[in-house]
């Protein structure tokens, strides 16, 4: 098949394109850095760089800014669309809201004027705001969202959906994305890694004689809450098998239920990082100053770290069967395997 990819050089889009090609895919992936490409392009076996096609492009822009794109029409067969900002900053909103709302609007318009057949939608679990469960369906948007990015995606999937009569619409929804389960890599600051970043902050100020590394300290996050994580890889396998097994019409959670909960993956961290003087609070009064300072990296992922949240997967899980993956798990050895490669 032929394939348009946005967000690319991101690290799903890298790692999904690099899976693609595997497939025997012909990719036309749409960058703005040119060097990144290059650097992607260069990794290649000549043959896999044959079938790569750049497209230079800006989501924010109509048309993405292409030139020359009617020499693309017709020649596409799916768009996937995995581009977006992710920023849980106030100050973001417009940021936020141009790249992943009109940026998707720009995606539909460019899919109608190619006349891409399949449109494919990357989006997040989180698109349910609040909610503690949520069915693989559309969301309304008359909902109360943690933050900006939330909000911004729940209305692009409302765009997308509003176009499934005018071409094959699926919407793909990765809970929190954590790193490979057969390298570690990973490339976010999210959830997990907000945790992971503010106890490497702590063990760097022990190792400096700043703090007491006899004293315990407290970090904010319900013990008996359990981070909804997927690993990039499954994540890419869904997409992957999206291209010859996706239905039209469909929405699919690309998630994890049985994710530990964080009392558990506390003790994993004390164990892999060294630091044991670590404990969890759900609740911001009990900690000292000293500790609000060591909490202050992962403070926008406090509703994250705060709640359970179970997304419905019955469609991923028949999607990644019909293209004969085998079913998803998360052992706690890959788990912990994560964590150490964080600290390594």
């Amino acid at each position: 098949m032929n394939i348009m990819i946005t967000g690319a050089t991101g690290f799903v889009g890298s790692k999904l394109m690099l899976s693609l090609l595997d497939k025997g895919h012909t990719l036309y992936p749409v960058f703005r850095n040119e060097q990144k490409i290059n650097q992607f392009i260069n990794q290649l076996s000549p043959e896999q760089a044959n079938r790569i096609h750049p497209v230079a492009g800006d989501i924010t822009e109509t048309d993405f800014g292409i030139h020359e794109s009617e020499s693309l029409r017709e020649k596409i067969d799916i768009l996937y669309h995995t581009a977006a900002f992710l920023s849980f900053d106030p100050k973001d909103r417009e940021k936020t809201f141009l790249a992943n709302v009109d940026g998707t609007t720009h995606a539909l318009e460019l899919a109608e004027k190619l006349q891409i057949p399949s449109f494919y939608h990357v989006s997040t679990a989180y698109t349910a705001g609040l909610d503690d469960f949520a069915d693989e369906e559309i969301h309304s948007k008359d909902r109360r969202f943690v933050n900006d990015y939330e909000e911004s995606k729940n209305h692009a999937e409302h765009l997308v959906w509003e176009k499934r009569n005018e071409m094959k619409v699926s919407i793909f929804r990765p809970s929190i994305i954590v790193g490979d389960t057969r390298t570690g890599e990973a490339d976010t600051t999210f959830a997990l890694y907000g945790l992971l970043k503010a106890v490497a902050l702590l063990k760097k100020l022990i190792n400096r004689g700043r703090v007491d590394q006899n004293r315990i300290i407290k970090l904010l996050c319900d013990p008996e809450a359990s981070n909804n994580v997927v690993p990039v890889n499954y994540v890419v396998d869904v997409l992957t098998a999206a291209a010859e097994h996706a239905k039209p019409d469909h929405i699919y959670h690309i998630s994890n239920n049985n994710s530990p909960d964080n009392a558990t993956v506390m003790k994993w961290i004390k164990e892999q990082s060294g630091v044991d003087n670590l404990a969890v609070t759900a609740d911001a009064i009990d900690l000292s100053e000293d500790d609000a300072v060591i909490n202050a990296p992962m403070s926008v992922f406090h509703s994250y770290l705060s709640r359970s949240v179970v997304f419905k997967d019955d469609n991923t899980k028949a999607l990644i069967e019909a293209a004969g993956y085998p079913a998803f798990t998360l052992t706690d050895d890959q788990y912990q395997m994560l964590i150490r490669t964080y600290f390594e």
